[in-house]
């Protein structure tokens, strides 16, 4: 059987391209309560524990290594500017190397106070 070299490559290009958009999809932000506060906690994936996570120019307290999650509560996270499409920009950013890798984390719809207009809202048991 014969392989197709303008579509193997084609494959290759999308795959490679896809992974850092898989990256990105693993960073999320949710509301929990924290005592009887609201916060805002984010989550997502890093290298190791010398990747920094930042949110506006600021280190962000996070706490695991590879898997790392950070819960600030709304009255800071609301001092956070946001990106088009109501995304936290988060910064990831390696301390030995200085690389830096930039997230734009959705928040859920009006967690921050920004006003959106709903064209339709999905609502699921647990």
């Amino acid at each position: 059987m014969a392989l197709n070299v303008p579509l193997a490559v084609t494959a290759c290009a999308i795959l490679s391209t896809a992974v850092p958009a898989a990256a990105e999809r693993r960073a999320s932000a949710r509301l929990v309560h924290c005592g009887a506060e609201t916060c805002l906690r984010l989550s997502g994936q890093r290298a190791g524990v010398a990747v920094a996570v930042r949110v506006d120019g600021h280190d962000l307290p996070v706490t695991g290594e590879r898997s790392w999650q950070a819960t600030v509560p709304l009255a800071e996270a609301r001092s956070w500017r946001l990106t088009r499409g109501y995304a936290v920009p988060v910064t990831l950013v390696d301390r030995a190397g200085g690389a830096e890798r930039n997230l734009a984390v959705p928040v859920p719809p009006g967690a921050l106070g920004a006003r959106m207009e709903l064209a339709s809202l999905i609502v699921r048991a647990r």
